[in-house]
Order: structure tokens, then sequence, then C-alpha cells
């Protein structure tokens, strides 16, 4: 397929995209659909699209805010601009009828109401960046690849006869649909990047107050769970988790925008039928709102962003009809979607109450009372995974929900583990002459004998399982590389948890040989899934080479010859204390002082070397002008804080995350 690159008047290049107003389309067909979609909202058409009917029948009750008298005094001023314009067209259509025109050159009345019409007014079409047969091919890409995974787009705008609403009134959602759609068409790089470019323009927009309805809100969930590379200024050789960045910004600009709408308001059930079914559309969007906010926090370690009502309200699979299968062999996403919202619903609560923050992490870890907690959590995972482990659905859909409930696992066990290291560190005896590490890698070689040792050993199975899944079960080409980024970063932070586990002294030399050849088995995957080196799989594939497989690049430079013939391992002294490269090149960093797993930057930072400036290990050393801080010791990036309460210490990041 190929793109129409010339206008009437000017042949236009992508790369020298045009500066344009968010608002994209021509003054008179935005307008237009603008206007008419307003009017649907007015008349209260039964239409999945339409404004809730709370916020339709604001005219007939008392504003309840400043928001809601604007909104009314907005409607009569959109209302009355409308009647001033359609009498001073008529106006102008009986002067011109009344004058002595030839015919020959007399405009219509079509011609001279609006020039562009359906496909012919959206933005990429008008300039001449794309075709419409090109848009629709990327629509139907988009329906066979994405869709399945998070079905937000309404099913009506994949018909092709559609394609002229769908521009006119979806603007938004339709520039996420082939925005997304053509990030794999290396082959043709103009197309994504001028979707990309007119995708910024209206993110910008959206973050800038300009007006927008739902579909919004689902275009920027959509690009939080795909998050195309035409949107990043830079895409680095090794990745360094851009996408979580980028994907915690768009969830936020969703969750604001969602909030304005009053799509929190469909948390609950309306008391109608008809409400219900006129409020499904925002309802599930909503409800994905809740999903993504939730995930993406969990995925980085922060807090959540929404506060407001959240879908668990009873909701049901019955509660999105848009959802359910329109014959016998469709899938039942109602369902699925059911499942996701369970699931998720634990997710939550495992971050609020184990990783609610430092302070209070901290003090259950030294107290020991998380134990109740996380067995409660460990038997209300496995209650999910009992009823909805058998959910009747295709293959490349179960294998994302089993992969969900592995990391699930693994997030609620890696507490304990944290739990175990923070008491470790706490009873170090003062006068113990060895270093922290040594301390820290006595304790936990012998795993069996400490009080959580099945919670150290189900985090390291959680996270063996989720690596195995990816590897083994899941056609690279087919399925995983149009699988939302959340699932290939997963693999990552499985990655990183088991080598961080392995630096601790858990795993046997031959636990550690067989995760190591795992690992091999996940970069294949990885790169197999990718269209280019530039590709999310392929850059994350080289940061677990270089964590896992080869040594840091700086390795070379930092070894210096053994002085005995005894000894395995180079040693290297810092104010940090020991720093070692084992006699496989490999860097044995001090456990209490280095990334989180959860921070995929400061891993990239780790194995590109940029922690390593000079010598290699000052990048490793705390911050002279912080060691004699009182409370908190701020260290270089990716560096872990320390915060000391009545002489026990509890390792965090300085996003009051806990480092391991």
């Amino acid at each position: 397929m190929t793109i129409h690159q010339s206008t009437p008047s000017s042949q236009p290049q992508p790369p020298s995209y045009p500066q344009l107003s968010a608002h994209g389309d021509s003054s008179v067909t935005s307008t237009t659909g603008d206007r008419q979609n307003g009017a649907s909202v007015v008349e209260g058409v039964e239409d999945d699209d339409s404004v809730s009917t709370t916020d339709s029948t604001i005219g007939n009750t008392i504003p309840r805010n400043p928001s809601d008298a604007w909104q009314l005094l907005k409607d009569v001023a959109s209302r009355e601009a409308d009647h001033l314009q359609t009498t001073a067209t008529g106006n102008t259509r009986g002067y011109l009828s009344s004058q002595t025109i030839p015919s020959a050159i007399r405009p219509g009345p079509q011609r001279s109401v609006n020039i562009h019409a359906g496909i012919s007014s959206y933005r990429l079409v008008r300039e001449g960046y794309l075709t419409p047969d090109v848009i629709q091919m990327l629509v139907r890409r988009y329906a066979e690849h994405y869709h399945p995974y998070l079905p937000l787009v309404p099913r009506k705008y994949f018909d092709p006869a559609q394609l002229d609403p769908f521009a006119v009134s979806e603007k938004h959602l339709l520039t996420a649909v082939i925005t997304i759609s053509s990030k794999d068409m290396v082959e043709q790089p103009n197309i994504h990047m001028s979707c990309s470019r007119y995708m910024h323009d209206l993110i910008s927009g959206i973050a800038a107050g300009h007006d927008c309805d739902v579909e919004a809100v689902e275009a920027l969930l959509l690009l939080a769970e795909w998050e195309p590379q035409g949107l990043h200024n830079r895409i680095e050789a090794v990745g360094r988790g851009e996408e979580d960045r980028s994907a915690w910004m768009h969830v936020g600009i969703a969750l604001r925008t969602g909030y304005f709408l009053g799509l929190d308001r469909t948390a609950f059930r309306q008391e109608s039928a008809e409400e219900a079914k006129i409020d499904g559309r925002k309802r599930l969007a909503w409800a994905n709102c809740y999903v993504s906010d939730r995930l993406i926090s969990v995925r980085i370690g922060k807090a959540f962003w929404s506060r407001g009502p959240g879908p668990m309200t009873g909701l049901s699979s019955q509660d999105f009809p848009s959802l359910q299968p329109f014959s016998p062999g469709d899938e039942d996403y109602a369902k699925i979607m059911q499942a996701t919202l369970d699931l998720t619903q634990l997710y939550s609560n495992v971050h609020d109450v184990l990783y609610s923050g430092m302070r209070t992490s901290g003090q259950m870890m030294l107290m020991g009372d998380y134990v109740k907690y996380v067995d409660d959590f460990r038997m209300g995972i496995a209650r999910w995974n009992t009823t909805w482990g058998k959910l009747d659905c295709s293959p490349h859909i179960k294998i994302t929900m089993q992969m969900s409930y592995e990391y699930l696992c693994l997030y609620t066990n890696a507490f304990v583990f944290q739990a175990a290291i923070s008491q470790a560190i706490a009873n170090k005896p003062k006068t113990d002459a060895h270093s922290l590490r040594d301390h820290l890698r006595s304790v936990f070689s012998n795993v069996g004998t400490m009080p959580d040792a099945r919670f150290i050993w189900a985090s390291v199975a959680a996270a063996k399982a989720y690596l195995t899944l990816l590897s083994t079960q899941i056609d690279p080409g087919r399925y995983l590389r149009y699988m939302p980024l959340r699932y290939y970063l997963y693999s990552i932070y499985s990655a990183v948890f088991l080598y961080k586990a392995r630096s601790f002294g858990v795993m046997t030399d031959m636990e550690a040989r067989q995760v190591r050849q795992l690992i091999v088995q996940v970069t294949e995957v990885l790169k197999k899934a990718s269209v280019s080196t530039q590709d999310a799989g392929s850059r994350y594939a080289r940061l677990l080479e270089l964590l896992w497989i080869k040594p840091p690049k700086d390795s070379s430079h930092v070894q210096q010859p053994m002085e005995s013939p005894a000894m395995s391992d180079t040693q290297l002294s810092s104010s940090a204390g020991s720093v070692r490269v084992d006699a496989h090149g490999y860097m044995q960093y001090s456990p209490a002082n280095d990334f989180s797993w959860l921070d995929l930057e400061a891993v990239g930072d780790y194995v590109s070397g940029d922690q390593i400036p000079g010598n290699g290990i000052s990048g490793l050393a705390p911050m002279a002008a912080y060691e004699t801080a009182p409370s908190f010791m701020p260290q270089t990036q990716g560096i872990s804080w320390h915060q000391q309460n009545n002489g026990l210490s509890w390792p965090m990041d300085g996003s009051s995350n806990l480092f391991f």
C-alpha cells in the first residue's frame, strides 16, 4: 500500500510536518461535526456515543457546582450560535439566488457550505499524507491484531462503511488506532511518522484543555498500552523504561480528562436499563481508566493517580453490553473484562497494603506483621485462578491472563523477600567486620532455615513461571508482537528480579545456570517478536543480554590482576564498600546499594555503564556531599536511600520504594 503524497497546491513531506492546531480538521468541517455531535447530545438520541443522562439532564436541574453552571451556559451559547449560523446561511443563499449569476459558476448548496466531507475532512487525508484506502487498511489491521487485547474501539467502526463518521466525530480515537497499527510497518515509516505527529498534536490539545469527549480518553488509554515509538523524541539502543514513563503520563491525562467529563459517575449502576445503555461506553472507558491506573502504578512502583469511585461497585460482565458476543462464535470480551477487573482489584489491594509508602512498608517489614496480609492475598489470588483460570477464550487471550496472574504472584511474594533483606540488615551486629554484601549472602545462603522461606521460593518460582510462559507458549511473530507492552516489560522485571535474587545467593549454581538459559530463550523470543532493532522487544532483549549474558562494557576496564590464585573474585574498594567482579566478568554489586527491580531506568544505567564513570566504581558510592546527612542519604540516580529509625534501617530508592 502506498501513500498519496500530492495535493492540488503542494507536495508535503512527512519529515517536515507542518505545525497546525490540534483541532486538525478544517474549520468548516470540524465545527459542523462537533455541532452535529453536540446536537445528538441535546436531543438524547439512543447511541453508544452520547453523553450520560446525568449530564444531559443538567439543564433541568440546579447546577451543583461552577462546572455544571459553565456547561449549562456553554450549551445555551452553542444553540444560539447554531441558530445564528443557520439564519446567516439562509440569508446568504437567498441573496445569491436573487442575483444574476450564470448557472455554470453558481455554487450548489453542498459546495458553498462544506468543501470537505467525511474521511476527506480528516487532516491526514485532506493534506495528502494518507489516502482513505491506507486508513481503512490500518483500521482493519488494528481490528485483527490489536483490538482483542483491549476492546475499547466500538466495533461498528470496523465496518468500512463507517469510516466517514469515524473520521468526523472520533478523530482522537481514529488517530490512535492508525498510529498503533502503523508502528510495525517498517517498510513505510512515513506512514507511522505522519500518524504520530498528528497524534502528538492532538494529545497536546487535550492537555491544553481543548474540547474532547470520551473518545479522547479511549485514545490515550490505547496509546498507554502500546506506546508507539513515533511519539518518543529519542530511541535508546537499550530499553530504559521510556515506555513506562510515557504510559504513566498518558494514563494520567486520561484520568484527568475522564474526571472532567464525568465518567466516574458511571462507576455506579444507573436506575433504568435505558440509562445503562446510554452510559455503556463511558462506563467501559472509566473501568479501563481504573485498570490502566492500577497496573501502571504497580509496574513502576508509584502511588495511584485515581482516588475517586472505582468500577468495583458490583459491576459484572452484564454491565458492558458493547463487549457482549454478537454471535455464538464471537469472543466474550465482557467476561474477560470482569476477570480483568477482579484481578486488578487484587493488584490494587496488594499495592495499597504492602507497598503503601516508605514508612508504613518499612515498619511492617521490621515488625513482621506482613505475613497475615500476604497469606490472605495469596489465598485471594489462588481463588481468582480457580474461578477464571479455565475461562473459555482464545489461547492468545488466555495466556495474557495467566501471565498477569504469575506477575501478581511475583509482586506479592517479592515484598517478603524485601522484608527478609531489611531484617537481615537491621540484625547485622555493629561489631561484624564482614561487608554488608557478604553478610546478606551468608544470611540467604540457606533459605530453607528462614521463617519466610516459602514466600521467597514462591517469588522466584513466579518469576521463572512468567518467563517460561513468554518463551514457550506464545508465537512471537503472530501474537507477542501485537500484545500490549506491559507483557514485554513484566518479563524484564521478572528477569531483573531473578538477577538480584541470584546476587543475594538464593540460587544454587545449577539453578542459576538454568535461569540464565531461560533468559537466553527470552531474549531470542523478544528479538523474533521485533520488526527492527529499534523495536521494544529488541531493545529490552539487549538490556537482558547486558545484565545476564554479557559482562558490562566497562568490566574489562575495572578488572585488575588477581593477587592470589586462590581468589575467585577481583575486589575493588570504594567508600561504599567492596565492589567485586567475579571470575566470569560479571559485576557483583553490593545488594544494599543498587537499583530496584522496578526501576528500569536505573537498570539501564547500570548495564550501560552510565554509573561507572572513570574508575568504574565511583557511581556506586554515595555522593560525598550527603555522607553526613542526618536522616536521608540521597545518592546518584538509581542508588538506594536508607531511612534510619531507632538504629534500624531499610533500603529505599528515591521514589520512596523499597530497593530490592
